[in-house]
């Protein structure tokens, strides 16, 4: 086979578009609350980035959405027949097959169609030795099929499954992989190449939404700067994680944080997020120390009084004043 420098076609079909809604998605372990009432929308042609700190949540919110992972209350509805693929950061071994077999099952998507294209075409084949072809129900039958047929076909026209090789090889450079790399089973490449490997089939199965996991983990910088080319002309919505900021700033216009179980919207790239959040830090900081400073003047009146019957009233106000308060939390990230 050739290498080719084809750029991979997405077409119309393919990239059917959708709308997901993740409403109230709640998770907890132990007394623990990883996830309390989620909520999130990713329309049509998304760019969204999964922020927070290191066990916050962010994969496991990115499972549940996938439908990788139960979760304890809520729900997620998304437009019917929406696509979503899943690339995870880690832990994806192939031990059978070569690598373009392995990539090409990314359009295994249209498997139904062609096993259904290839049905009418017996079911047809067969109708054509029969005495009875002249009934009018059976011309009526044939036509249905007919245009079954039609449709079938024009829709695999139409969509990139008769360009499927072009797109695996440019997919396959773009991510680092040569043509004699092609042909050899995808057992004898190391974990990040493996990784690479499932990126590439995430990738050609060009789904609705693509939600991918620290996707840049693996990659060099050609590899880095191929990836974030293809996702910039990506037709279908994006749901990232990833610490390459720069990569991020190219890619995606909002940004979802999770802290502390709870999920806030920023609109805008990576730096406008991170901007934004430090000045809401600043003010945690500055209520943070606000706060201490009236527990502790409370706690010195509390232990000065707390003997003196005649400030028993204040002094039990107080204490159930410190009982109420809501802890003022400053992010550590």
């Amino acid at each position: 086979m050739e290498t080719l420098e084809a750029t991979p076609k997405t077409s119309r079909l393919d990239i059917a578009m959708g709308i997901l809604q993740v409403q109230n998605i709640s998770l907890s372990f132990g007394d623990r609350n990883i996830l309390s009432n989620v909520s999130l929308t990713l329309g049509e042609h998304a760019r969204a980035a999964l922020a927070g700190g290191n066990g916050e949540g962010k994969t496991t919110l990115m499972k549940i959405i996938a439908g990788i992972m139960p979760c304890d209350g809520g729900k997620i509805t998304r437009t019917k027949g929406m696509r979503v693929s899943y690339l995870p950061q880690s832990d994806i071994v192939f031990r059978e097959g070569s690598v373009y077999d392995e990539i090409e099952k990314g359009f295994s998507r249209f498997q139904t169609n062609l096993e259904r294209q290839h049905e009418i075409e017996r079911q047809l084949a067969g109708v054509e030795s029969n005495e009875d072809s002249d009934n009018p129900s059976s011309r009526s039958s044939n036509e249905s099929l007919l245009l079954e047929l039609n449709e079938l076909q024009e829709s695999l026209l139409d969509s990139s499954y008769y360009d499927r090789e072009a797109m695996i090889f440019s997919v396959a450079k773009g991510l680092g992989f040569s043509q004699t790399d092609m042909k050899r089973p995808c057992k004898e490449f190391s974990g990040g190449y493996q990784m690479r490997i499932a990126l590439a089939k995430v990738l050609c199965e060009e789904p609705d939404l693509m939600m991918l996991d620290e996707p840049t983990n693996y990659l060099d910088i050609e590899a880095r700067t191929w990836l974030k080319e293809f996702l910039k002309g990506y037709k279908g919505s994006l749901f990232l994680v990833c610490h390459d900021k720069g990569f991020l700033d190219d890619t995606v216009n909002e940004v979802y944080e999770l802290f502390r179980g709870k999920l806030t919207r920023y609109s805008g790239n990576y730096t406008f997020y991170e901007n934004q959040r430090r000045l809401e830090i600043e003010q945690l900081e500055a209520a943070y120390k606000k706060q201490q400073a009236e527990i502790e003047r409370t706690e010195q009146f509390i232990e000065r009084f707390r003997y003196k019957a005649t400030k028993s009233r204040q002094v039990q106000s107080r204490i159930k004043q410190l009982e109420k308060i809501e802890p003022v939390v400053v992010p550590s990230h």
